[in-house]
């Protein structure tokens, strides 16, 4: 896998070192970190980390925090062609359309979510960190 998306869960955990997540969380997210891999964020989920992350630590710190991740992901966008292609998806829930819908969009090969029941229906399969983190020590 050369193109992953990362879910706002995933990256919660390691910002706010969710415990017992963090660890598989960061380990997954600094495969983003090799040159020849791509990671990404799709574009709403930076609103909602942001929005998160500043109830608990703060405006100025939630900037940097997001900040720091921008340094390793690149932002998948959210276009009118993802909202339809999220619209018509059979996904339960608009937002995980949205995400998989921007993941499609960007080439992603795998989605990497704690919540991978949620991407059932997903065209972009979804792996836990450690499921993740298991593919790539086998490859």
């Amino acid at each position: 896998m050369r193109r992953v998306l990362f879910d706002s869960d995933v990256l919660l955990d390691i910002l706010m070192s969710r415990q017992p997540f963090v660890i598989a969380s960061a380990r997954a997210l600094s495969w983003a970190t090799v040159p020849e891999n791509e990671g990404f964020v799709a574009g709403h989920a930076i609103t909602n980390i942001f929005y998160i992350l500043r109830r608990k630590v703060g405006r100025d710190e939630a900037i940097d925090l997001i900040t720091s991740i921008l340094q390793i992901l690149r932002v998948a966008s959210v276009t009118e062609t993802v909202i339809d292609t999220a619209l018509k998806s059979s996904m339960a829930d608009f937002e995980d359309a949205v995400t998989s819908a921007a993941a499609e969009s960007s080439g992603a090969e795998a989605i990497v979510t704690r919540n991978g029941a949620d991407y059932v229906k997903s065209p972009i399969p979804a792996l836990s960190p450690d499921e993740f983190l298991g593919m790539q020590q086998a490859t």
